[in-house]
């Protein structure tokens, strides 16, 4: 196990390899470290480099000023840049998905193809319906607490209130245009989704299930070849259903 730092402008990011192999490079979702891909990565089966890294802000990486998403990209583009071999299989979880998705389609010629886990779901309408609501959400009692805990746990992050409201709203609103997106990603792809919404309950939970249903369903239409696989669970596909995550993984890459 090789363990590093890679250099973005004025962010260092942590990055670890390990293994021999084809080599796939796993991004991170918001709010979660290279760590969130143990599991996923004890259960696969094949031989592979596996690297996995903090975006800024996240884990043991530097801080910085911007956290939008062409900021993250960014960190994804000075990573791959600094350890690919030929060309890599992507896996991105959340954000990492969508990130991965804006990787592949701006550089195709470094990418063997994409698994895309609980993200980069083109919708039609957005999943936030109250801008307001969420951001007093994240400022609540309750976040403060976790803020001052999750320090004490390999899962810190410095990203809290505003700034991840704006992470998210951000990502709402990317997705509702990425349909045109994907006629553009030229790489064999798969889409792992969680059967149940994520961050939502009750009445919201069935409306944003509805919508990431139907946005799926778009995407396979527009992209037969496009391969998508539901996981009855939660958004924490790589925490709770490790193993079939892993499989999937396997079997995309042993099929490249």
């Amino acid at each position: 196990m090789a363990n590093r730092y890679i250099q973005n402008q004025k962010v260092a990011l942590p990055v670890t390899i390990k293994g021999e192999g084809r080599q796939i490079i796993f991004f991170n979702g918001g709010g979660a470290t290279q760590i969130s891909w143990k599991k996923v990565i004890n259960n696969l089966k094949g031989d592979y480099q596996l690297v996995t890294f903090d975006l800024r802000g996240h884990g043991k990486a530097s801080a910085s000023d911007n956290y939008s998403f062409e900021g993250f990209l960014s960190d994804t583009e000075a990573v791959v840049d600094a350890v690919a071999q030929g060309k890599a299989i992507i896996v991105g979880w959340s954000l990492g998905a969508d990130l991965a998705l804006a990787y592949a389609i701006a550089h195709p010629d470094k990418v063997a193809g994409v698994v895309l886990i609980d993200g980069a779901v083109p919708l039609d309408k957005p999943l936030v319906e109250d801008e307001m609501r969420l951001r007093q959400s994240l400022k609540s009692p309750i976040m403060k607490l976790s803020r001052w805990l999750i320090r004490f746990t390999p899962y810190n992050y410095n990203i809290w209130g505003d700034a991840y409201a704006n992470i998210v709203l951000e990502l709402d609103k990317r997705r509702q245009n990425l349909l045109g997106d994907y006629k553009n990603l030229n790489c064999p792809t798969t889409m792992v989704l969680a059967e149940e919404s994520a961050g939502a309950t009750g009445e919201r939970a069935i409306r944003n299930n509805k919508i990431w249903h139907d946005g799926a369903a778009r995407l396979v239409k527009q992209n037969p070849s496009i391969s998508v696989k539901w996981i009855q669970g939660s958004h924490q596909l790589p925490f709770k259903h490790s193993i079939e995550v892993a499989k999937i993984i396997d079997t995309f890459a042993a099929n490249l």
